[in-house]
């Protein structure tokens, strides 16, 4: 007589962690990182395309804070909405749904004919940037091994400065000759397509699926697809009790409100910092004599410090954990704004001294705010990262919607030099707020 014996119960998040990174989970990180790259194309492009509507319009510059602001509440609260989103309804839903909105807001730009239009258009579309973040961070950390997941989400965030690069790139080539319509265009058109990429071939969360127990099958293709030995007959496990299942009140209950408080004002003042840059330093750089095609190229060479950064950050993190690393960054970033607001100052500022530093300090930035997003992934709990990247991403985004006032009123005030003093604060108190975490990323054992 045989008698079968049943496979042993499989632990789907161990299974993960323990597993090699296959080819399949690095194509699945290929199409995530394409998803941040036409998030941070989306999410910069009205930044570029100020001064060019400034002189079309006819309005000033300080008009346009309302629309950048009205745009980060819309990402505020979209990054807080998508992360319930991709905590009850899946990862790979709140994120396509994301990416096809923000693309038909962005096309949606081109055809506005008043700034009352422009701010609508750009609350939609920010809700849906915000909304892309959260599932996107989720869904790296949650089919990523261990040992490669600070890097994962490194190498993922730093493509959100790859959009910033192609949005800036897209700005010296299109916005001179052919105007911010025909831009907004192109900048709407890319995530349309790769939405539909998505849809044929991105895969849901196996943390998520292993939740549903009626959607077993389409979870042990998945974990065959990633290399994972998963027989037709194994007890999947998945390591939350029903108790647990409460993120939004785990995220301040005790044991974990040091760390989520902290990390909510490391977001804060990083988002503050950067998005400084990004809605205000075009605007910035054609205020001391440079022409839009000069500010483009301006922050080209920003963002593709920040496309450096990202992947020094993962790196760092990996390498003596995110706490020296991150707070290294922060530094850094505070450091670097202070020399660009030296160098800004003065009636004919070079713009070739300008070049050099501005990478520098995107590379600053960039690594502090990946730096961030990895310990969000890092700090909760499987069943509550979404929610709690969305929740750190909403606070920080707070500080985005202040920096587009902030930006404008220390331009006005003080100006290049005021500005670049406000972005150094903020990277200061964004290192205070994670040097206050205590759950930080260790290093990796070699």
């Amino acid at each position: 007589m045989v008698t079968s014996v049943a496979s042993p119960p499989l632990d789907v998040a161990a299974a993960i962690d323990g597993g090699r990174w296959s080819a399949y989970q690095k194509l699945t990180l290929v199409l995530l990182a394409l998803a941040f790259a036409v998030d941070g194309l989306a999410n910069q492009a009205l930044g570029l395309a100020i001064p060019a509507l400034v002189a079309e319009w006819h309005v000033p510059r300080a008009a346009f804070a309302s629309i950048a602001g009205a745009g980060l509440v819309g990402v505020t609260i979209g990054a807080a909405l998508g992360g319930m989103v991709g905590d009850r309804l899946g990862r790979r839903l709140g994120l396509i749904g994301s990416v096809l909105i923000f693309g038909l807001a962005t096309l949606a730009s081109a055809a506005t004919r008043t700034p009352g239009e422009l701010l609508m258009v750009r609350f939609i579309g920010g809700l849906a940037i915000g909304a892309a973040l959260p599932s996107g961070t989720a869904l790296i950390a949650e089919f990523t091994p261990v040992r490669q997941r600070s890097l994962a989400i490194a190498v993922g965030m730093m493509f959100i400065a790859v959009g910033g690069l192609l949005a800036s790139v897209l700005g010296a080539l299109v916005l001179r000759p052919l105007g911010w319509r025909p831009y907004f265009v192109i900048a709407g058109a890319l995530p349309l397509a790769f939405a539909v990429l998505f849809i044929a071939t991105l895969p849901e969360s196996p943390l998520f699926l292993a939740r549903r127990p009626h959607r077993r099958s389409a979870l042990l293709s998945l974990l065959r697809r990633a290399g994972i030995d998963a027989p037709a007959d194994c007890t999947l496990i998945e390591r939350t009790s029903a108790q647990e299942r409460r993120p939004i009140t785990l995220l301040l209950q005790q044991g974990m409100r040091r760390n989520t408080l902290a990390l909510w004002m490391g977001f804060f003042f990083c988002l503050l910092a950067s998005y400084t840059m990004f809605s205000w330093a075009p605007t910035m750089l054609t205020s001391r004599g440079f022409n839009v095609s000069q500010s483009s190229i301006g922050m080209s060479a920003f963002s593709f410090g920040g496309v450096i950064g990202g992947l020094l950050s993962g790196w760092l993190i990996g390498l003596v954990g995110s706490r020296r690393s991150v707070l290294g960054l922060a530094l850094g970033a505070a450091a670097g704004a202070l020399v660009l607001g030296a160098l800004a100052r003065g009636p004919t500022p070079s713009f070739a001294l300008l070049l050099i530093a501005l990478p520098c300090e995107g590379l600053f930035i960039a690594g502090l705010t990946n730096g961030v997003y990895t310990l969000a992934a890092f700090i909760y709990p499987p069943h509550a990262k979404a929610t709690g990247v969305g929740a750190a991403a909403a606070i920080g985004r707070i500080g985005a919607v202040v920096s587009s006032y902030t930006g404008v009123l220390a331009l006005q005030l003080g100006g290049a030099s005021s500005y670049f003093l406000v972005i150094a604060i903020a990277a200061l108190l964004s290192f205070i707020g994670v040097a206050a975490i205590r759950a930080h990323v260790p290093r990796v054992a070699r």
